[in-house]
């Protein structure tokens, strides 16, 4: 995993949904109406709670939607959790660090899912791939 930058105001974010949820959060990304934690591998559940119920504590703590993706060390297996839960039929991944490139391809009735309004939920995968697995960029076909 490469080195992260995290600010002040995601820290907090991310010791509140801590404390909430009781796993290990790893990052948090924020959006003008989301937040989406990245927890340790095989952490996913205690992450979100039995009936959901982390989710709609932190919901209402922090008056925005949230998502939990579980971190993976296998690029591939990574991007499948960003994406979830539409369907990616198959990625493939070119070039070396930091220069590779993703492309996933995507069940016809997700593809405007994942890419979302206006690209948003598109560029919120890029920025995670980027930060996590330096992956330069990921393309939808």
């Amino acid at each position: 995993m490469t080195e992260i930058m995290i600010s002040n105001e995601v820290m907090q974010y991310i010791n509140m949904a801590s404390k909430v949820t009781k796993t290990d959060i790893l990052d948090c990304m924020i959006t003008d109406d989301k937040l989406i934690f990245i927890v340790r591998k095989g952490f996913i559940g205690v992450a979100i709670g039995s009936k959901a119920k982390n989710i709609e504590k932190l919901k209402i703590l922090f008056k925005k939607n949230i998502k939990f993706v579980e971190f993976d060390d296998d690029k591939q297996k990574f991007l499948l959790n960003l994406c979830k839960p539409y369907k990616v039929n198959q990625i493939t991944i070119e070039g070396e660090k930091d220069t590779s490139v993703a492309k996933l391809e995507v069940d016809i009735t997700d593809k405007s899912k994942i890419i979302g309004k206006g690209g948003k939920n598109i560029e919120i995968i890029r920025d995670l791939a980027k930060r996590h697995h330096g992956i330069r960029d990921v393309q939808i076909a």
